[in-house]
């Protein structure tokens, strides 16, 4: 058995030797060296990784987890310039008051936040920044005529009466009433009854009562006015009506739409019509000259549309409103563009409120109102081409400055324009000569600036002179009156009130500030001697050091002691024939030269100089009779 195993196993051996040889490929075999294979270098654990760089949103994370530090100056800067910015805001806006109060807030911040403020440049740069703009703004302001002074102005009725509670139905009795209203009283626009007119009919004789009565009431003081003027121009009288709804005769009604005056002019149609709106004025408010622009306005409408209630309906929405609602509905029809809703809500009432004011004015005790009219408004018309202040115009005719302010609502300020010959001055009826009688002893360039006073019982001069800040030499002068002489109770005194002449301009006063703006020449201790303060007190207040020089064009904030600057010309050398001989009291005050101006006075520059005119004479040798010319030097002994 072994023995043909062995030969078995020999050709099972020799058949897989020709089966592997049968596979070999015919090409020979290249041998192919396998690379050293290197070892590759052990990392210590010890050894730092490469830092990548961040990509951008790691920067953003990372900028927004790492908090800035604190800047308490930036904070300063930053809280001020947000009450500066406000004040701008309600000096465009008109709030005067309210922009000086922002203003001086803006000041105010930086002054109370411990910084010296010249030693923190950022803070210096922006508080002289403020000064100057705040400077330019109120110089701004007074150089037109009051500064900083609110105008006023009352809420417009028709606000009020358009977004009011109409009721959504009303009482028949009201339907009943009406119809016998139309058929008892004249009217002479389209009277239609309807049920918005019916519901503002109730809602006048309810909700909207207390508008109602006023404006019956306040109708009294111009209807006479009003009515002629309708007739002059030739339109419907019934037009009164649209003149209650819109202010209820307040002439300084002014609306949500920025609309102002009896009549609620717009400032552009006022100006279409030749009403004036400048500082001084707004003819808007000009009962008489509102009303003709009105009817004027008016008669154009109708003549446009052919219709009295669509001229009133483009009275208040604009003719381009009306001409488009026609285009659209082809109905040239008030109350069918109003049913479709084609013009503006407020267009929709606008028209029944005008109307239930009439039925009811027409017949008021019908419908339970027992109004008794104001007196009519009678008037003098006065044309002065000087401004004139309301004071002054007040103290002439013995009336309250709040009765010459009531007839005239077109002045915005206490002070009429100037060198405008159109401009109207109303002054109660029969007081015009009067006025004209008085204003003739004040120099025209004095109107604004000087007073009348009566003299109470016991007041003498120097009482008079201490509380218009003047001398009683320069009263005495103007009056033509002996100082020694007592004055006489209810006597009529001119005072003549001077205005500052201090060193270039004027400083501007913000309460209880004055801001000088420094000039070529300035030190800290001449401005000192000017306000009659000390170099410290001027240094405290603008937190300056004990080396700072003054910069020319910074300006100072100071708190005199009275809000008057004193004036300190600086001439060197004196009017030829003044005194060289001074006594010894002289040589111890401050010595100034005065270069007269042209229309100066000996008792203007007394009050200036808080000297007296006998003073004045005598340091210069001047006789009673001898006059002042433009360029006469004076010599001036400062009392301090």
């Amino acid at each position: 058995m072994d023995k043909l195993r062995r030969p078995l196993w020999g050709l099972i051996v020799l058949l897989i030797g020709i089966g592997l040889g049968s596979c070999k490929t015919t090409q020979p075999r290249t041998s192919t060296a396998k690379p050293p294979v290197e070892e590759s270098p052990r990392i210590s654990i010890q050894s730092e990784l490469p830092v990548l760089p961040e990509s951008a949103s790691q920067q953003v994370i990372t900028r927004i987890q790492q908090k800035a530090p604190f800047d308490p100056i930036e904070q300063v800067i930053q809280e001020s310039q947000a009450r500066f910015l406000q004040g701008e805001k309600d000096l465009k806006a008109g709030f005067l008051e309210k922009a000086r109060k922002n203003f001086d807030e803006a000041l105010e911040i930086i002054l109370r936040s411990g910084f010296v403020i010249s030693q923190e440049e950022r803070l210096e740069r922006h508080y002289e920044g403020l000064l100057d703009r705040i400077h330019n703004y109120e110089l701004a302001a007074l150089k037109e005529g009051d500064g900083f002074t609110e105008e006023r102005y009352e809420s417009a009725p028709i606000d009020e009466i358009s977004s009011g509670e109409l009721p959504l139905t009303f009482d028949p009795k009201s339907k009943i009433l009406a119809e016998q209203t139309l058929k008892k009283v004249p009217h002479d626009i389209p009277l239609a009854l309807n049920d918005t007119v019916l519901r503002f009919l109730d809602y006048f004789q309810n909700n909207g009562r207390k508008a109602m009565e006023a404006g019956m009431q306040r109708a009294g003081r111009y209807r006479r006015m009003i009515s002629q003027i309708l007739a002059e121009e030739g339109v419907p009288q019934d037009l009164v009506y649209l003149c209650q709804a819109e202010s209820g005769f307040k002439p300084l009604a002014y609306s949500k739409a920025r609309c102002k005056g009896l009549w609620q002019f717009g400032a552009a149609r006022g100006q279409e019509y030749g009403l004036r709106q400048n500082w001084w004025i707004d003819e808007r408010s000009d009962p008489e000259k509102s009303t003709r622009a009105a009817a004027k306005h008016l008669k154009d409408l109708y003549q446009q549309f052919g219709d009295w209630l669509l001229a009133m309906a483009a009275y208040n929405t604009g003719p381009g409103n009306i001409e488009r609602a026609i285009e659209r509905t082809g109905f040239a029809d008030y109350w069918q563009l109003a049913k479709r809703s084609t013009i503006h809500p407020e267009t929709q009432k606008y028209i029944p409120i005008i109307l239930a004011m009439a039925i009811i004015s027409k017949d008021p005790g019908k419908y339970g109102f027992e109004v008794t009219p104001d007196p009519a408004v009678t008037v003098d018309k006065v044309h002065i081409d000087s401004a004139i202040d309301l004071r002054l115009a007040a103290e002439s005719l013995d009336i309250g400055l709040s009765q010459i302010q009531d007839l005239n609502p077109h002045v915005r300020r206490l002070t009429t324009p100037r060198n405008d010959l159109e401009f109207t001055l109303y002054l109660p009826e029969g007081t015009k000569e009067k006025l004209l009688h008085e204003l003739a002893a004040i120099p025209e360039d004095m109107r604004v600036n000087w007073r009348l006073h009566r003299v109470d019982e016991g007041e003498t001069l120097s009482a008079i002179a201490k509380k218009y800040r003047t001398t009683p030499s320069a009263i005495a002068q103007v009056n033509s009156l002996n100082e020694r002489r007592n004055i006489q109770v209810g006597e009529k005194l001119i005072i003549p009130v001077t205005p500052d002449r201090g060193r270039g301009a004027s400083p501007i006063i913000a309460g209880s500030w004055v801001r000088h703006k420094v000039k070529r020449g300035d030190t800290i201790a001449s401005v000192a001697r000017d306000f009659d303060v000390t170099s410290a007190q001027i240094r405290k207040w603008n937190k300056l050091g004990v080396n700072t020089r003054l910069r020319l064009g910074r300006v100072l904030v100071i708190h005199p002691p009275e809000l008057m600057a004193k004036s300190s010309p600086p001439d060197n050398t004196s009017r030829q024939g003044a005194s060289r001989h001074s006594d010894g009291a002289n040589e111890k005050r401050t010595r100034v030269v005065h270069r007269v101006k042209k229309g100066e006075t000996l008792f203007a520059i007394a009050t200036n100089y808080k000297t007296t005119i006998s003073s004045i004479r005598d340091w210069n040798n001047l006789s009673q009779n001898e006059s002042l010319k433009a360029g006469d030097r004076l010599t001036i002994y400062l009392g301090r």
